[in-house]
């Protein structure tokens, strides 16, 4: 994650948290505990101890700016891919994006307030892909207007993309996942913010409910041997920065084969804040 020089904060464990300067070449942990850079993850075991045939990722809500490179950069793995989309276009666009590097992309198109459409999407494309094996909820909506003046009506239809769509999607997902090596449900979602960007008050009332959704969420799901890990991006993502598309998709990419972690955080680099410079740690 060179290009940005973004910071990287990963929750390791309850109650610990590690600093991290994503520039290349990173050096020595200023955190005793912190001591080994995230291994690649290879090939995958099946249960009986053979090596799994494939692993499957599902995309909810791949959005316009770094859907693509989160598909690619999996993709380039060996993962095979698949999208839930809010339109046909959205799905042709990222079809043929990919193309160029010789990656097919199973979708279909379904709205995420719809739990029973939204299941049978994730479920039909799992099967496509040869299995689920990480599921990103990545959709969200933000309508515009201030805490005092935006319609509670308006709160409620920005909830139901932005954590009621989150929770059914995870318990369309958890069914395939269950028993499968690997499985990891990541959510995109950002820090919480007392003073939201301006009209940004239900966008900030939602990521903060999807924080909480998926703090609820993941003892219940670790139970079943699946990984709930939350991917917090605190600055706009555009090819020019600060926090650029490809190196975002790298961070998830990170986020999915950390050996632990709960949270994921990747902010751009302050000049005049001191970061401790080591790998991208977890």
């Amino acid at each position: 994650m060179s290009s940005t020089r973004a910071r990287a904060t990963t929750q390791v464990e309850a109650g610990a948290t590690t600093d991290a300067n994503a520039g290349a070449n990173a050096g020595a942990a200023n955190d005793a505990t912190a001591k080994a850079a995230v291994p690649a993850v290879a090939a995958v075991a099946a249960p009986d101890g053979g090596e799994a045939t494939s692993r499957g990722l599902v995309v909810v809500g791949p959005g316009a700016s770094f859907g693509v490179e989160l598909l690619r950069r999996f993709g380039e793995e060996g993962f095979a891919l698949g999208v839930v989309t809010r339109s046909a276009e959205t799905l042709g666009r990222i079809r043929g994006e990919l193309a160029a590097q010789e990656l097919t992309v199973s979708g279909l198109v379904a709205d995420v307030t719809d739990a029973a459409g939204l299941t049978r999407a994730i479920e039909r494309v799992a099967t496509e892909i040869g299995g689920l094996t990480a599921l990103v909820y990545n959709a969200k909506i933000s309508i515009r207007g201030a805490a005092l003046t935006v319609a509670p009506a308006t709160l409620t239809e920005t909830f139901a993309v932005n954590v009621t769509g989150a929770l059914a999607a995870i318990q369309a997902g958890v069914g395939p996942l269950t028993q499968r090596p690997g499985a990891t449900i990541v959510l995109t979602s950002t820090s919480p913010r007392t003073a939201p960007v301006a009209g940004r008050f239900t966008l900030a009332v939602g990521k903060s409910g999807l924080t909480a959704l998926a703090e609820a969420l993941r003892p219940v799901l670790a139970a079943r041997g699946v990984r709930l890990r939350t991917v917090l991006l605190d600055g706009r993502i555009a090819p020019d920065g600060p926090l650029r598309p490809r190196d975002v998709a790298e961070h998830f990419w990170q986020a999915y084969a950390a050996p632990r972690g709960d949270i994921f955080r990747l902010a751009p680099a302050r000049r005049d804040t001191p970061v401790a410079q080591l790998p991208l740690e977890v």
